[in-house]
């Protein structure tokens, strides 16, 4: 299963998850139906010789009550799902926890600022928000959120403390796994389904304790028979509200528990390293309550936890995670036995059969980074995954990068600085001075820019692409007054720079999709393309753009971009001439591509990627466009491509 077919299933899943729901809340429609009526009748001395099915059947009292039931279990839903808008942040808040800033000193919160970075730059996602649960001692994690875009990563303050590197490093595996392929949007949706069924059970408490407050008991009639209906109504609505509990366990159980198992495999191909991931998970197993979140929210979102955050009877038939003993085993089953000999030879078979198996055809993927068999089916294979080999490249890279310019990517004000940088640096006609509106605007911005400048220049290229993939989360947070000033400044730079300047273009798509739409400026297309054969106007462009760009010839690299779309490609494609095909055309054909199915997606990437890879090498140039393509359609590209 590749990265689309991924994203694919993930909507898919979204299915189940409203049939379960529509289940459980007709269960609970019809049982609150039924004590209703019995309550009502209860309190009637003579039914006027109405017959059983006269009693049960009342449609006015069906009405009102699934008119009712539905509304209080739609508004909590509503409410949870608005609540948690801001995505992954938002989730991690509502647990307690507190965000990590990405310049902390800490030796443990560092080591997972690096853990969590290497691994976003070496898959092409953006750095997450990282947040610490300060009061959980117990060892779990999460990945949440709605889009790759607003994602969160969060650790527990026992996992931060009692884990060693490579196994925090497989627990983030694994949760990036979850991010790939695209579970977080369906788990924060299944957050606000449950809310949505327990309140139901809220009601009767809340029925319960106004009786009792109130003394309505006594005061409703002589006898106290309406007090006494009102008060089983609201027992009625507590034990309802179990079914309801019963029918979201359900639920979490169904979407969650093989996902479990995919996740632990996905997270080991990424590292190569089974025992990371094995002694994180005996880590939880040595403890009767190894994983447990106290957090008041532990039940309702215990599917979105590294390992069982919640334990009640109904684990045994309903457990939202597979047993830590399976779990182990499937990965590394000599991990109790000690022995190294064992333990490195599971390990191989784990690699050949998870790797170069048929199942998926990952093994190609350390090519990528070691450009060893860079061919467009390696790069499609990698796209959505990583490696252990594209890991150690980037953390390498990072390690490379002067620690100046890496600090300044960890705070907002020099991160602004930086981007700018990274803009003047990449332009030869602002090598040697900041622009004067910049210095007339700030000083202090401009003289940080120019001393930023001077290092980019006599640093690599290829560290602008990674230093701008971790600036960009920190000014996530800025507010909104500042934001505005960032973009209007960035635009600014890049109408200044002549002629057309390829990083500056991925820059900016990367601003759009990382920081627009956290801001609200720009929001996800809908798709408005099911084929190939409405895109023939914009796949002339993206692909004569290319071949033009390539260092080859560009008809070679054109007629190697259509073969693997030929048979689905639109009548009315043709190579343009380089005036035809300059980057505003571009920016309008990536706008329209963006509003394409993913299997329209992983055709256009084919066709993409075949072409780059024509003349058998991969420019600078070429990967700055492949990440601005990658960035506009929302497809992951790693970093060693």
């Amino acid at each position: 299963m590749d990265f689309f077919e991924a994203q694919d299933r993930a909507k898919r899943n979204t299915g189940k998850l409203v049939l379960l729901y529509v289940l459980a809340v007709t269960g609970i429609i019809f049982s609150v139906y039924v004590v209703s009526i019995f309550l009502f009748y209860s309190q009637v001395d003579d039914l006027n010789g109405a017959s059983v099915l006269d009693v049960l059947w009342n449609p006015a009292v069906l009405i009102a009550v699934s008119t009712i039931v539905f509304s209080v279990i739609a508004l909590g839903t509503a409410f949870r799902i608005a609540q948690l808008r801001k995505g992954g942040s938002a989730v991690a808040q509502l647990l307690g926890g507190r965000r990590l800033e990405p310049s902390a000193t800490d030796p443990a919160e560092k080591r997972l600022m690096n853990v969590v970075e290497e691994m976003s730059i070496a898959s092409g996602l953006p750095v997450p928000d990282v947040y610490v649960l300060d009061n959980e001692e117990n060892i779990n994690a999460f990945a949440a959120g709605l889009t790759t875009h607003d994602a969160a990563v969060g650790v527990t303050k026992g996992a931060l403390n009692q884990l060693t590197r490579d196994e925090l490093q497989g627990v983030i595996a694994h949760e990036f796994s979850h991010i790939f392929n695209g579970d977080m949007r369906l788990n924060v949706r299944l957050i606000g389904v449950l809310n949505g069924i327990l309140l139901i059970h809220m009601m009767g408490l809340i029925v319960i304790r106004s009786m009792m407050f109130s003394g309505g008991a006594r005061r409703r009639n002589k006898d106290g028979k309406g007090g006494i209906a009102i008060v089983l109504f609201g027992v009625a609505l507590i034990i309802i509200g179990y079914i309801g509990m019963l029918f979201g366990r359900m639920i979490q159980s169904a979407i969650s528990r093989q996902r479990e198992y995919l996740a632990d495999a996905a997270a080991v191909q990424y590292t190569r390293n089974p025992d990371g991931l094995a002694g994180a998970l005996n880590k939880i197993g040595l403890k009767a309550k190894g994983a447990e979140i106290k957090d008041g929210h532990a039940m309702e979102m215990s599917h979105l936890f590294f390992a069982s955050s919640y334990h009640s009877a109904l684990d045994k038939l309903f457990a939202t995670h597979p047993p830590i003993e399976k779990r182990i085993q499937a990965i590394s089953p000599s991990l109790a036995a000690g022995d190294e000999r064992s333990r490195k030879k599971i390990r191989e078979q784990f690699e050949k059969q998870h790797v170069s198996g048929s199942e998926q055809p990952a093994g190609a993927t350390p090519g990528v980074a070691g450009h060893a068999a860079l061919t467009p089916e390696v790069i499609l294979a990698a796209i959505g995954t990583m490696d252990d080999t594209n890991l150690n490249r980037t953390g390498k890279l990072l390690q490379e990068i002067p620690e100046s310019l890496r600090m300044a990517a960890h705070e907002p004000f020099e991160a602004e600085a930086l981007v700018y940088s990274l803009l003047l640096a990449n332009d030869s006609s602002h090598e040697e001075n900041v622009p004067t509106w910049l210095i007339n605007e700030s000083e202090e911005m401009a003289a940080r820019v120019k001393k930023y400048t001077e290092e980019l220049n006599e640093g690599r290229r290829t560290w602008f692409l990674p230093l701008a993939g971790l600036a960009l989360p920190v000014l996530r947070n800025v507010s909104r007054k500042q934001y505005d000033q960032f973009r209007r400044r960035v635009e600014k730079i890049i109408k200044d720079v002549p002629g057309e300047n390829l990083f500056a273009f991925a820059l900016e798509k990367m601003i759009v999709r990382q920081l627009d739409t956290a801001f609200s400026k720009k929001k996800d297309p809908e798709i408005r393309h099911h084929h190939l054969k409405t895109l023939g106007n914009e796949l002339s462009v993206l692909l004569s753009f290319l071949a033009h760009t390539s260092g080859g010839d560009s008809r070679q690299a054109w007629a190697s971009a259509i073969k693997p779309i030929e048979k689905a490609a639109p009548g009315n494609m043709k190579l343009l001439p380089k005036e035809q095909c300059r980057l505003e055309q571009l920016d309008h054909a990536l706008d329209e591509l963006a509003a394409s199915a993913n299997p329209v997606k992983k055709y256009v990437l084919s066709a993409v990627i075949h072409c780059i890879v024509a003349d058998k090498v991969v420019t600078t140039d070429e990967k700055e466009l492949l990440r601005a393509i990658s960035e506009a359609m929302d497809i992951p590209i790693p970093q060693g491509i």
